[in-house]
């Protein structure tokens, strides 16, 4: 780890803080560690704080994140927590240096810190964008909406990875910039972007800000725009090994169209699919990679209406869905697989 940031609630203050990376002493606890190292003291300003970790820090799968304030918090303030349905904090009183949890667990938090290699971050993905002609005369632009959530500018880039292909260093990206409380919009960010067809975005920011992004895919015509809104998926909320998610197919498949889009990450993913109780088959998909199949292209030789697709992830982490579209109007809407 070489670059950390820690959102401070309160005052600014010099020698507010340090970092403590944490071990813990077995895999199925986390109640004794060890401390792997610390960094600091550093000063704090209220809102977010950039730091880099000299010399980096090496971490390990499961290691742990901590911030010891050396202030009064009557004074000068404390680490912020949020938030964070699933996430766990915990906090206690006095240094962390080696030993055995003794505090209060914020169930439903996270603190507000976090450590990478890079200041560069992988926010979250907008995971199907797209500029392109599609069926039956319709037109399917993708719009962004980026804002900074507050406590300072968000700064970074996002980058276009086209569909059925490798991400590449050298693909597509722009910068962008937006003060505190405010938000900015593209109207069909692919075109923006000097691209056109089908493809997956990367969010990445690079001050420790993280942005709020939300897209809209909508089919353009002379007489409006009609579509849906899709979120920025994050890491985290992606499907993980031994993970399962479930998709739905339409009431008609005469009327309605059907594509499922697979985004991986780093890594090789590994995906059995079972269509309700006929048939079931592994399937691979390579990594860093973005692609929207058809129901049969998917594996799916004969797609049946009102089925449920049961996915589990035998190893990779990917977001998957299924997205419909109707012949008639070409309104459409989308479907993400949520663990199950």
């Amino acid at each position: 780890m070489s670059s950390a940031s820690v959102q401070w609630g309160g005052k600014s203050c010099t020698t507010a803080f340090k970092l403590k990376f944490l071990r813990p002493l077995s895999p199925t606890t986390l109640t004794a560690f060890s401390l792997v190292a610390e960094r600091g003291p550093f000063n704090a300003v209220a809102g977010r704080n950039q730091i880099s970790l000299i010399p980096p820090v090496d971490v390990h799968a499961g290691d742990l994140i901590a911030v010891t304030s050396l202030v009064t918090l009557s004074v000068c303030g404390s680490p912020m927590t949020a938030v964070d349905p699933g996430a766990a904090a915990m906090r206690m009183s006095g240094d962390v240096t080696t030993g055995t949890f003794n505090g209060l667990y914020l169930r439903d938090s996270s603190l507000r810190a976090r450590a990478s290699d890079s200041s560069e971050v992988l926010e979250g993905v907008i995971t199907a964008a797209g500029s392109l002609p599609g069926n039956f005369g319709s037109f399917f632009r993708t719009s962004v909406q980026i804002a900074s959530p507050g406590g300072g500018t968000s700064t970074g880039k996002l980058v276009f990875h086209p569909a059925g292909v490798a991400a590449s260093p050298n693909d597509q990206a722009i910068p962008y910039t937006v003060s505190s409380g405010n938000a900015m919009s593209i109207s069909d960010i692919v075109q923006h972007m000097g691209k056109s067809g089908l493809g997956t975005i990367d969010i990445i920011s690079n001050n420790g800000f993280p942005p709020l992004v939300t897209a809209r895919i909508y089919n353009d015509t002379a007489n409006g725009t009609s579509g849906f809104t899709e979120e920025m998926i994050t890491p985290r909320e992606a499907l993980h090994a031994f993970e399962g998610g479930i998709l739905l197919t339409p009431a008609d498949l005469t009327k309605f169209r059907v594509n499922i889009g697979v985004r991986t990450f780093s890594t090789p993913v590994t995906m059995n699919v079972q269509y309700g109780f006929r048939t079931q088959s592994n399937v691979n998909f390579p990594a860093n990679t973005f692609r929207q199949y058809s129901l049969t292209d998917f594996g799916d030789a004969s797609p049946v209406e009102n089925e449920q697709i049961f996915l589990t992830m035998l190893s990779g982490d990917a977001i998957v869905y299924l997205s419909t579209t109707d012949n008639q109007t070409n309104d459409s809407s989308v479907q993400f697989a949520r663990r199950n």
